[in-house]
């Protein structure tokens, strides 16, 4: 078991958790007479991003994160999701392509270079500082930002939903 091989088996639970937080989300939106598209463009504050795009961007975090650290290609998706079912389906994607990832090819040194293309500049780390300054702190960013939306637009979540079944 290596640092990697425990970060996308973090990224793997942490999306099934918000897997099952979307599900709870629909049915409370049915039973309410709530619209999705109504919960999907709720924002925290007006600056930033809506419900869906928090879900799509946790998807693409440890997709990406996972891809960057086995040196293999991460999957595209188009992000033209518009209902929750079509967001539990990336949900299930990423999972599937994260535990298509060989544990093996997650091992290696500490010290090899990541490097990040962000929107005006590259981001250089080590495989060891972008597990630990970048890849997991945006994945529970988002994912924790998505959590918030639901519940201040009413969704009766708890802690026990955002963290998922503890084995």
């Amino acid at each position: 078991m290596s640092l990697y091989s425990e970060t996308k088996a973090q990224f793997i639970h942490g999306l099934v958790s918000l897997d099952a937080v979307l599900a709870k989300s629909a049915e409370w939106a049915k039973e309410q007479g709530i619209q999705e598209t109504e919960l999907l463009e709720a924002k925290l504050a007006d600056d930033m991003f809506p419900l869906k795009r928090q879900v799509q961007v946790t998807c693409d975090m440890a997709k990406r994160a996972i891809a960057r650290l086995a040196d293999v290609e991460a999957p595209v998706n188009e992000d033209n999701e518009s209902t929750f079912a079509q967001l539990q389906e990336r949900i299930a994607a990423t999972v599937a392509f994260l535990k298509s990832v060989d544990d093996t090819k997650l091992a290696g040194d500490d010290a090899r270079p990541i490097m990040v293309q962000a929107r005006e500049h590259q981001l250089h780390f080590t495989a060891s500082s972008y597990v630990f300054q970048f890849a997991v702190p945006n994945f529970y960013f988002h994912s924790t930002t998505a959590y918030g939306i639901l519940r201040q637009a009413g969704v009766p979540l708890g802690k026990r939903d955002f963290l998922g079944k503890i084995q």
